[in-house]
């Protein structure tokens, strides 16, 4: 068991030092590029570790490297978080779920000697961003979700800073993939970015030792599975104070412009759920997921004056977010549902959302940043507080694109 370390609530989730409208830190002003890391875990203490530690620094003075943006995994994430801070770089930390799960999965495993390090680096790290706040459960998307936050993050500082992105990654052929479904792990992270068509920096990791040991984690159930989608939310401000004989042309008119919306884009929206004004949907891919969220927006401009209480603000308030849920069924209906803490934390957006606006989390524009999506834009509007606790965290105001 590790040792007690302060964990963090989730009012420090997603922490986003970096919105177009938020000044570069004194520590980052300084030129330089943006790198994210990734890289295999191994044991501590080997000669081999010293001379991987040694290329990692030639290698980030070549690329003149100063703000990194990556997990805290032992092995090659650790000791490249050591060296960006040796060389004076801003460190900002991106961990995939519950820190005392992420201590215990990814810097136990490879000795208790880890720890003090690890401690050491998120002390001096200058953010610790978490993709999600939830248990590990045992699933590769947990992984997978938070490299595509983290690569998302580095894009977005890049863009600020007006200089490269690389990926730094320390890799070897001789180390096995621990991932079970091939979607997580270092050669899953370079192949990702490189699909991107952005460059990796590859670091051969050397004869570091690699006796990991993982705790057991029982499997899943039922059938259930996670996968990473985007999450709609909306609902109708004013609709408590329609009157009950305008409630069918309520029905007839929002809900039916809302179906045929989400009708006309078929597959891709692969669960609905409705009652009362609110909409839930699941979308496979961020830029549909975004396109819908502006197309239902459009679809509701003009609305009938029966539909628009007097003296009250009426119209559609959308939530958007992106990240790993649960997939299973419905015992009570029998149908198919998806679930979970991101779903939870969609349903917080939208009540603090303009009416006629969209507002995305930062995973969700991330994520648009690693499609290349040029139909729509992103503008921070600051940290926002979530309703029924559900933290403060960076929302973004989204928009068609300017193109």
């Amino acid at each position: 068991m590790a040792d007690k370390i302060d964990l963090p609530g989730p009012e420090d989730l997603a922490v986003a030092e970096f919105a177009e409208d938020t000044p570069e830190p004194a520590s980052a002003t300084k030129s330089g590029n943006v790198a994210v890391f990734c890289g295999h875990m191994f044991n501590t203490g080997s000669e081999a570790e010293g001379i991987l530690a040694q290329r990692i620094a030639d290698e980030l003075e070549a690329r003149n490297i100063a703000v990194g943006f990556g997990p805290l995994a032992c092995g090659a994430d650790i000791v490249i978080a050591e060296e960006l801070l040796k060389r004076g770089a801003e460190l900002n930390l991106v961990l995939p779920f519950a820190e005392g799960d992420f201590i215990e999965e990814s810097v136990l495993c490879g000795g208790e000697a880890w720890l003090p390090r690890y401690k050491a680096c998120r002390e001096a790290a200058k953010s610790v961003n978490f993709a999600t706040p939830a248990d590990y459960v045992g699933d590769d998307n947990q992984f997978a979700y938070n490299t595509l936050y983290a690569m998302g993050l580095a894009v977005l500082r890049a863009q600020k800073r007006e200089c490269e992105a690389v990926q730094i990654a320390v890799v070897s052929d001789q180390f096995a993939s621990f991932s079970q479904t091939g979607i997580a792990g270092t050669k899953a992270d370079m192949k990702l970015w490189q699909d991107l068509g952005r460059e990796t920096v590859a670091i051969p990791a050397g004869k570091v030792p690699r006796d990991l040991k993982f705790p057991a984690r029982e499997k899943v159930q039922g059938g259930t599975r996670r996968e990473i989608r985007s999450i709609i939310f909306a609902d109708y401000k004013g609709f408590s104070r329609i009157g009950e004989r305008a409630l069918p042309d309520f029905m007839n008119i929002i809900m039916g412009r809302i179906a045929k919306v989400l009708h006309d884009f078929g597959d891709h929206v692969e669960f609905r759920n409705t009652w009362g004004d609110a909409i839930y949907a699941v979308i496979d891919e961020p830029r549909i997921a975004a396109a819908i969220a502006l197309k239902l927006q459009d679809e509701l401009r003009d609305l009938p004056p029966d539909l628009i209480p007097d003296g009250a603000v009426a119209g559609m308030r959308t939530g958007v977010h992106y990240g790993p849920i649960w997939v299973g069924t419905d015992r009570i209906t029998g149908n198919r549902l998806w679930y979970g803490g991101e779903v939870n934390r969609t349903a917080r957006i939208e009540p603090v959302t303009p009416v006629g606006g969209v507002y995305c989390t930062e995973s969700f524009a991330a994520a648009l940043l690693m499609e290349d999506c040029k139909d729509c834009q992103f503008t921070s509007v600051g940290r926002v507080i979530l309703p029924k606790n559900y933290g403060e965290v960076e929302l973004f105001r989204l928009e068609r694109g300017s193109a």
